[in-house]
């Protein structure tokens, strides 16, 4: 949560959410953590070559009984940016291995649109708020509640890193936590 109100704070506002069903793509709980941080570099990389701008990001996985291991994933994408669907997908047969599986990828703007954040403002900021607040769904009751979270819900379990989020989210020279 306080990743996502930095980011605002450094001109990089999170403006699309993106899930990726790992699980059905074929990718197991114990290679997910490496295919997050293999989809992360592409996309940073390209976004890098084709705008000379850095994306921020933070990511969260879960397990669900229903749709199985994925993760969502929080982006600033500079401006002018186009997203690239089919790239993305193309980036997800090539760490799996495997086809593409429809419905493996869904993805939406925060606020609605690109621009959101600079168009509505306050309108962006509460949509912003609901997205990171489903996000961090799965953190424990105490915490929740301390946050005060109206969705609360255990997201299974995982073998290794349950969250994180991009290098370049420093606040006074410390690295925050997502």
């Amino acid at each position: 949560m306080t990743a996502a109100q930095y980011v605002l704070t450094i001109g990089k506002p999170l403006t699309r959410h993106l899930t990726v069903r790992l699980e059905r793509q074929g990718i197991s709980d114990a290679d997910a953590v490496k295919a997050i941080g293999r989809l992360l570099t592409l996309l940073r990389d390209h976004v890098r070559k084709a705008t000379g701008s850095e994306i921020a990001y933070i990511w969260s996985r879960e397990h669900g009984a229903v749709i199985g291991g994925h993760v969502h994933i929080l982006l600033h994408l500079p401006a002018g940016y186009i997203w690239q669907g089919q790239r993305v997908q193309r980036w997800i047969e090539h760490i799996s291995g495997r086809p593409y599986k429809k419905g493996t990828i869904k993805t939406t703007r925060i606020g609605g649109t690109a621009k959101a954040h600079e168009q509505n403002p306050a309108l962006y900021l509460v949509n912003l708020a609901t997205v990171v607040g489903y996000v961090v769904k799965g953190t424990c009751p105490t915490a929740g509640a301390a946050l005060e979270l109206e969705r609360i819900k255990p997201q299974g379990r995982l073998m290794g890193k349950r969250c994180g989020r991009s290098q370049n989210m420093k606040l006074n020279s410390e690295r925050i936590t997502a």
